[in-house]
């Protein structure tokens, strides 16, 4: 039994978020497929994914902020940004592999969002979950969204904190704000990417996984690694998506196939 004075888990949240993001997509007539790590077993993706379809690769990556009632300032100058309280709070550090990764996977073509929860308790995730309101109660942000953020406050590469209420998010060392973003507009934005793709599902995989890698970016997955992975699948491709979604989860991040079935 759920200790309900427990703090909520990742875990969780991150299923409850899951769950929503599916029927989100395929209330707008697209056909998303959860990425489960235990498909490297199997040796088959072991569903229908319909990957020679126009389609894109979305991952989410999951934060719990801290509730917070007061803002602390880093120096006695710092501005403190116009929130309501409480707030939540999150850290990002631009140089660590999560950042890295989910970088990597934005600028090579996969839609990409931190997701993080406007409540901190059971009883709040709870009440979200039994009506359908967990991502109506995130911040659902970009991480090229965030580092232009930085880039705009003249801030460095390294640790920032992301700071939300209900209607607004911020930026910090100085307070810089950052656009929100509803459920109904997420689907939005992964509807038009992938209707208006000019490739399918199986060319956005390859250009994740062929991706250019930094000498210093995130661990562990080796060419030999990866090579490894693809190599126990009878199909190729489906050792690449299974590859890829493995990145993704190794970093705490969930990644789903999304298609428009008979597009292409």
């Amino acid at each position: 039994m759920i200790d309900l004075h427990e703090r909520l888990s990742e875990y969780s949240y991150g299923f409850g978020a899951t769950r929503e993001a599916l029927s989100l997509l395929e209330s707008i007539g697209l056909k998303p497929t959860p990425f489960l790590p235990n498909l490297l077993h199997e040796e088959e993706l072991g569903f229908d994914v319909g990957l020679k379809d126009r389609g894109r690769v979305v991952v989410l990556q999951f934060k719990l902020g801290h509730e917070l009632r007061r803002f602390h300032r880093k120096t006695p100058s710092q501005a403190i940004p116009p929130l309501a309280h409480p707030f939540w709070r999150f850290n990002i550090d631009t140089t660590a592999h999560q950042f890295q990764r989910l970088t990597e996977f934005e600028d090579s073509g996969a839609d990409t969002y931190y997701v993080a929860p406007k409540f901190a308790t059971w009883h709040a995730f709870d009440a979200a979950f039994q009506a359908g309101k967990i991502l109506e109660r995130s911040l659902l942000q970009k991480p090229s969204e965030i580092a232009a953020a930085i880039s705009t406050q003249g801030g460095n590469a390294g640790q920032h904190r992301i700071v939300y209420d209900d209607s607004a998010q911020f930026v910090c060392s100085e307070p810089t704000r950052l656009p929100t973003r509803r459920p109904k507009e997420l689907g939005d934005e992964i509807a038009t990417s992938v209707r208006e793709s000019p490739v399918s599902l199986e060319a956005n995989l390859k250009q994740l996984f062929e991706r250019q890698r930094p000498s210093a970016g995130p661990g562990p997955f080796s060419t030999a690694r990866r090579d490894q992975i693809v190599g126990r699948f009878k199909d190729p491709l489906q050792g690449i998506a299974v590859a890829v979604g493995l990145e993704a989860w190794s970093q705490g991040g969930q990644l789903i196939f999304v298609t428009e079935p008979g597009e292409i």
